[in-house]
């Protein structure tokens, strides 16, 4: 180390995020912080600074490499803002779920604040924020077109998807002396050129719709995220520029991510899976992990909504099983531990050492998902290794109960006959969360989502497994409503789907058009990217709005806004006894409630009468109460 100015020892890389500091493999920030030590490099960290205040950047001197910047786990404002836009009550990455401990756009925030802080210092953007928005990205919260953060932040470099390689290797140049420009040819990074800027040219160059055709152009901007996907593959992904005002956005052919014994390796650092002792609350993001393990990364599913393959990539990496049996052995001695680990997974814990088996395909594939519209012949699909890793930790002294909590994907378990029997008799805590995210063809098709047989099949499958196990145990299935392509049509369907299977969700996700997915091109433009064939899109309050309420169809609180919605789709034949909801008045979820004279909507009569009588009311709670 050298010594900075004040003779304090000067730390190599300084990182700045927007969460609080958790010593945990799955908060990014530790994993990046974690690797670089572990390459040889000292590292300090910045949690949460006050953004209005510039001597929050100084206290740990200036870095001698660089500045790492990333606004947390989550997209910074999808962990501020619902999908209403309204700001969240807590943010879970912050102590006792205190909300203001970040800003809105915290890459840009914390790079303009370090940039005043010290002149000249190199700063790299990373995390899920700023991969999402290396290029023109849709803004949910302004409703615009936005040009890529790095122009906005102003930093030197931007590491995109998990950026473990590509870190160290801008650590290792820079040591030697190099300049942060030197970086730019960089696997995995993307970064600004100038309009005098020489920029990379060539048949492995690809150049985008411009930042001002994507604003004004949806086509433009479909095509745009098409080739982000098409050019997502390590193996052989092209050079990417989109030009932006006279200057330039390059991104580098995506970077290599680390393989199983790379993996093993990070996970294996000296983690101390605890939020730095200096806070006083939890952090409730900690306690929904505490006693995890993951086992891989990235999803071959490339569903249409999830960011999963942009970001971590469609090619699953696992670690080994020896890595994982010697971390439960390890948690052992974790204090508090009680002998319960409470997820052995990972995006999708049932894709363990599930991968391409032809090398010669992977190298030239361009498919956004292994899994839809079919299978591909290439995808191996064996249960084996985790079946096996699943018994061999459960059967570790000092380890009471092994649960799967992470996603499972049901179609790949209708191919194995052992899964689902040994999932429900020996690693469900009661209740198993899935997400169908829909019953419609039409809608799981434009969310890149088996058919809802599939989901059938893996239901009675399940129940009766735990019924033979001995087990009164349940399914909680997660549905999503107003993602594109998902009219009034295709919510009934799923509404009376539920109905007829006895489903009652607890929580509905209303889709989030976040910058850089499929779902957000189609929500943009209105049109299949790949069909180009017209989407209904629910946009507004309303729309999206009527959408929620008609899957939570059995709640009391919600029947006037389902009627007032069946009412408006032209579906009053859905009001009554016996029919999805009961008689009874109908209003908007943005409407005043308990008016005098409120409306009710009369099935039998076929017209508008007034409130029901008292009588009535009560006849009718019964009646929901028995459904």
């Amino acid at each position: 180390m050298t010594r900075d100015e004040a003779g304090h020892k000067q730390l190599d890389v300084v990182l700045v995020t927007g969460d609080a500091y958790v010593d945990h493999p799955a908060w990014g920030v530790a994993a990046v912080g974690r690797w670089l030590e572990a390459h040889g490099y000292s590292v300090g960290i910045i949690a949460q600074p006050d953004w209005t205040d510039v001597e929050a950047f100084k206290v740990l001197g200036r870095p001698r490499l660089f500045f790492g910047v990333t606004a947390g786990n989550m997209d910074g404002m999808v962990n501020l803002y619902t999908a209403s836009r309204r700001i969240r009550s807590k943010d879970a990455y912050s102590p006792g779920g205190a909300r203001g401990m970040r800003p809105e756009r915290g890459s840009i925030v914390y790079t303009a604040k370090i940039k005043q802080a010290f002149k000249g210092v190199p700063v790299v953007l990373g995390g899920i924020e700023a991969s999402l928005r290396r290029f023109a990205h849709y803004d949910f919260w302004q409703d615009r077109i936005r040009r890529s953060v790095l122009l906005d932040a102003k930093a030197d470099l931007l590491v995109y998807g998990m950026g473990e390689r590509a870190i160290i290797e801008i650590a290792q140049r820079m040591a030697s002396g190099k300049d942060i420009s030197d970086c730019r040819d960089i696997h995995g990074t993307a970064w600004a050129a100038g309009a005098k800027g020489i920029l990379p040219a060539g048949e492995d160059v690809i150049t985008l719709p411009s930042f001002e055709d994507t604003k004004k152009d949806p086509a433009a901007f479909n095509k745009l995220t098409v080739l982000m996907y098409r050019e997502s593959n390590p193996h052989c992904g092209k050079t990417l520029i989109q030009r932006t005002a006279g200057r330039a956005i390059v991104q580098n052919p995506p970077g290599e991510p680390l393989d199983s014994a790379g993996l093993d390796r990070l996970y294996e650092l000296p983690f101390q899976h605890a939020a730095h002792p200096c806070y006083r609350k939890p952090i409730p993001a900690l306690t929904s992990i505490a006693g995890s393990i993951t086992v891989n990364r990235g999803c071959s599913g490339g569903c249409s909504f999830c960011a999963l393959t942009i970001h971590q990539g469609k090619d699953v990496v696992s670690r080994s099983e020896a890595s994982v049996i010697r971390e439960a052995k390890e948690m052992r001695s974790r204090p508090g531990f009680k002998g319960i680990i409470s997820d052995l997974g990972g995006p999708t814990a049932n894709m363990f050492h599930m991968r391409c088996t032809s090398e010669a395909a992977n190298k030239v594939c361009r498919r956004v998902s292994c899994l839809h519209p079919v299978r591909c012949k290439h995808y191996g699909t064996d249960h084996k290794p985790y079946l096996s890793l699943l018994r061999k930790v459960r059967s570790l002294p000092g380890i009471r109960r092994v649960y799967v909590n992470s996603g499972i994907r049901y179609d790949l378990a209708a191919l194995d006959q052992e899964f689902v029997e040994e999932l429900a008799e020996h690693h469900v805590q009661g209740q198993l969360s899935v997400a169908p995210e829909h019953a419609a063809g039409g809608s799981l098709s434009y969310m890149k989502k088996p058919d809802i047989s599939y989901f059938d099949d893996f239901m009675m499958r399940f129940k009766k497994a735990s019924a033979e196990a001995g087990k009164d145990q349940y399914l909680v299935p997660y549905f999503q409503c107003a993602h594109p392509g998902t009219g009034p049509e295709e919510t009934i369907a799923l509404a009376l789907y539920m109905q007829s299977r006895k489903l009652r969700p607890r929580q509905v996700q209303m889709f989030i058009p976040t910058p850089a997915t499929i779902s957000t091109a189609m929500y943009v433009s209105g049109i299949d990217p790949y069909t180009k064939k017209d989407v209904h899109v629910a946009k507004g309050r309303k729309d999206r709005s009527r959408q929620r309420a008609l899957l939570f169809y059995w709640k009391k609180e919600e029947w006037p806004h389902v009627r007032e919605a069946l009412i408006a789709w032209g579906r009053p034949d859905l009001i009554g006894r016996n029919q999805l909801v009961p008689p009874g008045p109908a209003y908007g979820a943005w409407s005043r409630k308990g008016k005098k004279g409120g409306i009710r909507y009369d099935t039998h009569m076929g017209m508008k009468v007034e409130r029901a009588s008292r009588e009535e009311e009560r006849e009718t709670n019964w009646e929901a109460v028995q459904a």
